[in-house]
């Protein structure tokens, strides 16, 4: 049951780096960049965006979060939401995660029959498609995800250390999550699985180590890759660029169009490399260092 008294709330989501090579629909990393939902008491349902792709994003019932909102309370609230989106617009980074995320946070804490985490968990991974954005939005760090043969899902976090860095290719458009899915092969060798499995592993192993060094062998994909690489314009000159100022991989940041080279100590060298191509280019792109976060969405009450 709704809330009758006059009130406020904040949440506070991580936005999040997904599949990191190898780990299709599975791996979930939090990032530092945000996406910060108000919402207060209203007569009726107003919404306003701010930041990134404010222009973009829809301001009433169709929004990610409000219909998140109304999923747990089984009506579209009446309220006043503002929405400052941090989190790159040009795809990648699980914005549309980090809405259902808070959305259904924002519902959770106005009703009268509070679902714990977990379900929370699941209802997101029915709502966005995946599970990997949605619980690295929800959780923080790294989270590692499985669906049980019943469809309900389960996960384990994993903290990541701030050594790891994130650098960044943000282009001036977006890679639609359809149509990078559309472009995927229906099936593949079993040569091709075994490798996915193998390189995940290696992955979930190295970051959960902390040898981070080993990052080097295991950000390798026969999934998908390979295909949507195709959708991003200069993919493997950027990547040459990662590798060749000692970027431990370079990859799609999920579905793309944005993508990211792990780094140690020479982030501040693959940024400036990545920087000069940009503009060696003429491309209207943006590029920046992020780190992981290990907490995951905050909810603030007055």
């Amino acid at each position: 049951m709704l809330k009758e008294k006059e009130f406020s709330l904040k949440v506070v989501v991580p936005a999040s780096t997904s599949n990191l090579g190898p780990g299709f629909d599975t791996l979930g990393l939090a990032v530092n960049r945000y996406q910060i939902i108000e919402a207060e008491s209203a007569r009726g349902l107003s919404v306003t965006i701010s930041g990134e792709g404010a222009g973009q994003i829809p301001a009433d019932e169709r929004n990610l979060t409000v219909r998140a909102a109304a999923k747990i309370l089984g009506r579209v609230p009446d309220l006043k939401i503002s929405i400052r989106n941090g989190i790159p617009a040009c795809g990648g980074f699980g914005a549309s995660g980090a809405a259902i995320a808070g959305g259904l946070l924002l519902g959770n804490e106005l009703s009268g029959d509070k679902l714990d985490l977990e379900d929370i968990y699941n209802l997101a991974v029915g709502i966005e498609g995946h599970p990997d954005n949605v619980s690295a939005a929800l959780f923080g760090g790294l989270v590692v995800n499985a669906r049980s043969p019943e469809g309900r899902y389960s996960h384990i976090r994993i903290p990541v250390g701030s050594r790891l860095k994130l650098v960044t290719i943000l282009p001036d458009s977006r890679v639609e999550t359809e149509a990078a899915r559309r472009i995927l092969p229906t099936s593949v060798t079993l040569d091709a699985a075994v490798s996915n499995v193998q390189h995940s592993s290696l992955l979930v192993a190295a970051l959960a180590s902390g040898n981070y060094e080993m990052i080097r062998h295991a950000v390798r994909d026969e999934l998908h890759e390979k295909h949507r690489k195709k959708l991003i314009p200069y993919f493997d000159d950027f990547s040459r660029a990662a590798e060749e100022n000692g970027a431990l991989a370079f990859t799609v940041s999920g579905a793309g169009s944005s993508c990211i080279a792990l780094c140690l100590d020479e982030a501040a060298a693959v940024r400036e490399s990545f920087a000069g191509l940009i503009g060696k280019l003429g491309l209207d792109w943006r590029t920046e260092v992020l780190e992981p976060v290990n907490k995951g969405a905050e909810i603030f009450t007055d």
